[in-house]
Formats: structure tokens, C-alpha cells, sequence
């Protein structure tokens, strides 16, 4: 807050629309119009609810907590804020940061029209958001390299159902037979993880085409799971043999293979993430492909696609400021660009921990094209 000139930092919900970072600001189940109020010295001040008042209190999370009653949340909020004068005050809503963005417009108004008077400017609190949800510590780390390792152990398990005669539809519920086994939650919605294409049908967050796989197929599978609440995302590429791998599919794996390590040989705090996918972009048309339609990498955390800087394109209709943010440290991030070619699409994708002058390796990389079948 000090670096960004915030004074207050405001998170105001309610039920029915609680905020995105309730659980991570120990706020959430409120029913009432409630503020979370952080400021500058990192004093927490709750304003809820008086039937709230007491169970805010044994969280014991908040150094003040203050119910109202039937004259509502407003007199409290303007007592408490007017007493701290703030001049730059950080509110939950943003155009880019779906997770920073839990601020109705109504919810807006009436904020505003209750610190009416009080001289401050607001600005987006994205990334105060950025900085508390997406920055991880050691142990959040350690509950990402989990989840991590258990995906991968089931991509090594799912290698003996990628072979001739098999669909596409055969490897899904296969790897969702290992998923319930083993009791753990897919990373992102269970109707498309794992997305399996087989051939050269088109990439996409699709669970399958319905394709038979044949004997010379390029196969890719994007998948991950999540462990006590954190992601993993992987994706690897396989060829179905035995075969001799053709000539162009080694270059579409071997270019999407060089993509990846000049990302990561440029990852570090400070670069711009713009930056970063130029670089896997410029390589890839250099090699005679089309540009991959999509961000070279994104953060990951909680969620699959974690608020933050993105590895990604300037394209503002589509990403608006999120690839002009910075690499920070201790951002877990994916690293994937695309190649695509006759043969269909690779990618390779890995997760990686950004570290105070590089990263560090959380996934295997996919040095080889794997041969299965």
C-alpha cells in the first residue's frame, strides 16, 4: 500500500454478491452491507452487521470490529474513514481483474453517497489484490508442487489408454476414473478437464471431438487438478506408434519446445509480460507458423486463471492492461505457447515459480515428444 500511495484499502459486500477475496480477507458468509477497511499501517477494521459483530470477532483476524444496527452501515463507515483521512482509497472493483472486481455499481453508490464530503481519490484495488491472492508463500507453494505431482502422476497412468482404436472420449473418462480414485478436484470445470484432441482438430477448451485415434496421431492433452484448494495445469503431447515421428511434427514439437525456454530464459521480476510473449511469438512465426491466438502464460494459483500480470499480447479489446503489469516475484505462472501446423497443435505446457532473478521449475518440462500406443 505504501508503494502504490494507498492509504485505505476498502472491500465492501454483501450477501448475494459476495466479494471475489471474501475467504482471503476472512469475510466471507456476511449478510449484511459489510467493509473490510486495511489501512496503511495494516490496521483491519470490520464494519458489519451487529448479529455478525461477535462471530467477525472470533475469527480473530480484524483489530476492530464495529456492528451496526437499523441506521445501517453508512454512519459507521464515515466515522470510521473520516477519523483515518485518507487522500487515495483502494476499492474493490477493476475492468481487467475479474477476482478484484466484487464492486457493484449500486453497491458503488451507495459508498460513495456515505463518504460524501470526505476529499479522497478512489482508485482500483487490483493490485493490492495481485499482491495479497496471487503472491504465494512457501506453503502455498508447496499445496501448488502437490497438486502439481499428483497430475502428473495421472498423465503418467493415462499413457496406456492413448492407442490406436481408442476415441478421445476413451482417455477423458479414463482420467476421470483417476481423478475420483484418488479424490482430488479437476483445476477448472470437470465437463472439459482434461481437454483431449486427437489428430489435427482444432485446439480449444473442449473435452473431446468424439475422434477415433489412429496409428500416426498427434495427440494433446490439457489437464490439472487441484489439491487443498490449489491448481495445477499441464498440458503434453504425445505421437501414437510405433511409428517413425514425420519430419514436420518433430519441427511443430522442437519449435514449440525452443518457444518455451526463451520465455523462460527472459522470466524475471520487473519484465513486462508483453515482453515475454513477443519473444515465444516472434520465434514461432520466424519458423513459418501462425501466431498462436492466445496469452503465452498466466498466473496460477487458486484458481486456474489467477488474477495478475499475463505472459500476453497487447491486444486491449481482449486482455485491457493485464499484460503491461510486471513479473513479480513469487507468482507461480504457465508457460505455453502454441504451434500449430497440418498435424494439429502443440503445446507445451509447464508451471513455474517466478524467483527474485529467474524462476524454478515446479513441473517436468516435456523435453521428448512421447510415443504411446
Amino acid at each position: 500500500m505504501k508503494q502504490q500511495e494507498i492509504d485505505l484499502w476498502i472491500t465492501f459486500t454483501r450477501e448475494g454478491n459476495e466479494d471475489p477475496l471474501a475467504q482471503d480477507l476472512r469475510f466471507d458468509n456476511i449478510t449484511w452491507r459489510s467493509a473490510a477497511i486495511i489501512d496503511r499501517n495494516l490496521e483491519k477494521t470490520a464494519i458489519v452487521g451487529s448479529l455478525e459483530e461477535e462471530a467477525i470477532k472470533q475469527r480473530d483476524f480484524y483489530d476492530q470490529v464495529i456492528g451496526y444496527g437499523s441506521e445501517g452501515a453508512s454512519p459507521k463507515l464515515k466515522q470510521v474513514i473520516s477519523r483515518l483521512h485518507p487522500k487515495r482509497i483502494a476499492i474493490n472493483k477493476s475492468q481487467d481483474e475479474g477476482a478484484a472486481d466484487g464492486l457493484t455499481s449500486t453497491m458503488e453508490q451507495y459508498l460513495k453517497k456515505a463518504l460524501k464530503g470526505i476529499k479522497a481519490e478512489y482508485v482500483s484495488a487490483e493490485d493490492l489484490a495481485i499482491a495479497l491472492r496471487a503472491r504465494l508463500i512457501p506453503e502455498e507453494v508447496a499445496l501448488v508442487k502437490k497438486a502439481i505431482a499428483e497430475c502428473e502422476k495421472i498423465y503418467d497412468e493415462a499413457e496406456k489408454i492413448i492407442r490406436p482404436g481408442k476415441k478421445d472420449r476413451d482417455v477423458f473418462q479414463y482420467i476421470h476414473q483417476l481423478v475420483e480414485q484418488k479424490n482430488l478436484e479437476y483445476a477448472w470445470a470437470s465437463d472439459h478437464c482434461p481437454s483431449v484432441v486427437a489428430g489435427n482438430s482444432p485446439a480449444g477448451h473442449v473435452a473431446y471431438y468424439g475422434d477415433t485415434i489412429h496409428k500416426g496421431d498427434f495427440v494433446r492433452l490439457d489437464f490439472g487438478v487441484k489439491y487443498q484448494g490449489y491448481c495445477s495445469d499441464i498440458q503434453r503431447n504425445y505421437i501414437v506408434g510405433p511409428t517413425t515421428i514425420p519430419a514436420g511434427v518433430k519441427k511443430m514439437f522442437q519449435t514449440a519446445r525452443k518457444a518455451n525456454d526463451i520465455a523462460l530464459d527472459n522470466l524475471k521480476p520487473g519484465i513486462p509480460g508483453y515482453k515475454i510473449d513477443q519473444l515465444a511469438r516472434n520465434h514461432i512465426t520466424k519458423q513459418g507458423y501462425p501466431e498462436y491466438k492466445h496469452a503465452l502464460g498466466h498466473v496460477l494459483g487458486r484458481s486456474t486463471h489467477e488474477i495478475g500480470p499475463l505472459l500476453g499480447p497487447r491486444w486491449p479489446n481482449r486482455y485491457g492492461t493485464a499484460p503491461l503489469k510486471t513479473v513479480q516475484k513469487d507468482l507461480v505462472f504457465t508457460i505455453e505457447p502454441s504451434v500449430t501446423s497440418r498435424y494439429g497443435t502443440c503445446n507445451l505446457e509447464q508451471d513455474v515459480l517466478i524467483t527474485s532473478n529467474g524462476y524454478r521449475d515446479l513441473s517436468k518440462p516435456q523435453t521428448e515428444l512421447i510415443m504411446v500406443g
